[in-house]
């Protein structure tokens, strides 16, 4: 596939603006590994860009003031607070430079499931029933009912996920509640576990350029058995395998239809842009429901690694090489910004 990239009038500055992940711990999960980053460099320059990098840090502010980026290629994920992910495009918007991605209010909302969940119910989209705990006392209020997933309010990449984090009855429910409450130091989403096929939609571009990718399906059965059909953070990092990605997923075109529906409704919704991942899981009766929002999906690929994220693989499937797949990302942005 070759990409259609339309030529600025001068030779811009793109600066890649990222965490990097220096750990292999729980919270750097979501940290860009120096692969990934080296990939997104040779992607920038092949496209004849000037590259610059700067580290989403205390210091960014600073040097993003220094160096006036034409336009950033933001991957940063912030490194405290629970609006994190907004803090580079806060500081962008100020210092009035454009960049790759959603804004401010998207990236925080994003980031807490249970006000993502809100809004997509406010616009008819469907999202399995839900509750947000704040203290392992706290008494139901809204009509929910086994079994329930719980899972941190304000984390990305399965943060916080595994298998027993599904309970099916109140015992469990409080043991695993107050568990969490004390490690992760933050609100709980209690939501009723859907138990069916789960797939995942890459989109890309904004308006009428907006396009879906081919839809990627996990196969629990290529994952060993006590990973259950929970594909949280063991799963992701550590027993994942390419074999369990179907990309494109084996699924009718009526649900194929279905489901990049419901995917740029939720897109549109949350006021994306340039590019996002969306996941979805379907119940025995077709029901799809939103299972999370990613407005700053993984890039990873690398299979010895097996540091694999699934956007690339949906763009792989499109035709795109990974040059190819950040150069669309940014001209998303080019063309937005109108930086001709």
């Amino acid at each position: 596939m070759n990409t259609k990239v339309k030529k600025p009038l001068k030779r811009l500055n793109v600066a890649l603006v990222c965490n990097t992940r220096i750990m292999d711990d729980e919270f750097q999960v979501e940290y860009d590994p120096p692969d990934t980053i080296e990939k997104i460099e040779h992607a920038i320059r092949s496209a004849d860009y000037n590259f610059m990098f700067i580290e989403a840090d205390e210091t960014a502010f600073d040097e993003l003031k220094r160096l006036k980026p034409d336009i950033i290629f933001n991957r940063a994920e912030g490194i405290r607070g629970e609006s994190r992910e907004s803090h580079i495009p806060a500081i962008l918007e100020m210092l009035n430079i454009p960049y790759v991605g959603s804004n401010i209010l998207t990236t925080a909302i994003a980031l807490d499931k249970g006000t993502t969940k809100k809004i997509l119910s406010f616009h008819g989209i469907k999202t399995a029933r839900f509750q947000v705990f704040d203290d392992s006392n706290e008494l139901f209020v809204h009509e929910i009912s086994f079994p329930l997933i719980l899972k941190p309010n304000h984390e990305g990449s399965s943060v916080g996920i595994d298998t027993d984090n599904v309970v099916h009855d109140k015992t469990n429910f409080r043991k695993k509640l107050t568990e969490m409450l004390e490690k992760y130091k933050e609100s709980i989403l209690a939501e009723e576990f859907i138990d069916g096929r789960e797939f995942s939609v890459g989109i890309l571009g904004n308006g009428n350029n907006l396009r879906v990718l081919p839809i990627l399906e996990i196969d629990f059965n290529k994952l060993p058995a006590d990973v259950g059909t929970v594909y949280g953070q063991k799963a992701k990092t550590i027993l994942d395998t390419p074999l369990a990605h179907i990309c494109p997923a084996k699924i009718s075109d009526s649900l194929r239809k279905k489901i990049e529906q419901i995917s740029i409704q939720t897109f549109n919704a949350l006021n994306c842009y340039d590019f996002a991942r969306i996941d979805l899981r379907m119940n025995a009766s077709e029901e799809l429901f939103i299972l999370e929002v990613n407005p700053l999906p993984g890039l990873d690929y690398n299979l010895e690694e097996k540091e694999i994220s699934f956007y690339p693989v949906m763009a792989f499937a499109a035709g795109m090489n990974f040059d190819e797949m950040i150069q669309e990302i940014l001209q998303a942005a080019i063309d937005r910004y109108q930086l001709h």
